[in-house]
């Protein structure tokens, strides 16, 4: 299961987005991104205002973290990917950050992140963020896991976005997190 968020954005600045701008679920539960017919008046790139500018969508999608390793005898480490789908957005590059992030008692700890510049839409090796965190050498008792997930952040290039971050589902592992 994928994690995705679904953005409402404009195609020139910040707009005041009514209702929920995003949804998070998985890829099965949303049908894919359809034209907008909703225009709003929005400031253009200087700050004056514009006509109205379309709103577009775009996903923002990560897969769940997982073991990794970059060569056979290598370390083990966790590892997780986003990227995005552009919809109807007329964005053709986004900035892509991600964050890996492990349960940390009450709340979650970033134990590795990755950015990704003007990245193309559609994923891949070469279209996708990574965060990666070696796992740590010591004792750890059978049976114990920690919980990682990460979080993707998508920044539309030239065109406005919203804010919101997409968040893949909690996976658990015995790895043992760097301190």
């Amino acid at each position: 299961m994928r994690v995705i968020r679904l953005a409402l954005v404009s195609s020139l600045a910040a707009v005041s987005l009514v209702g929920s701008s995003f949804a998070t679920a998985s890829a099965e539960q949303l049908p894919a991104p359809q034209p907008s017919p909703a225009v709003e008046a929005a400031p253009n790139v200087e700050g004056s205002l514009s006509a109205a500018a379309p709103i577009g969508l775009f996903v923002t999608t990560g897969d769940k973290v997982h073991y990794s390793t970059s060569k056979p005898g290598s370390p083990a480490a966790m590892s997780g990917h986003g990227w995005w789908i552009k919809g109807t957005t007329k964005a053709t590059k986004a900035n892509i950050s991600i964050w890996l992030e492990v349960k940390s008692g009450k709340g979650w700890r970033v134990v590795g992140s990755g950015v990704k510049k003007n990245a193309y839409p559609g994923g891949g090796s070469k279209g996708r963020a990574t965060a990666r965190m070696v796992c740590a050498q010591g004792p750890v008792a059978p049976g114990t896991k920690w919980t990682y997930r990460t979080r993707i952040d998508v920044d539309l290039i030239g065109h406005a976005d919203s804010s919101e971050q997409a968040v893949t589902a909690p996976q658990s592992y015995p790895c043992l997190p760097q301190a």
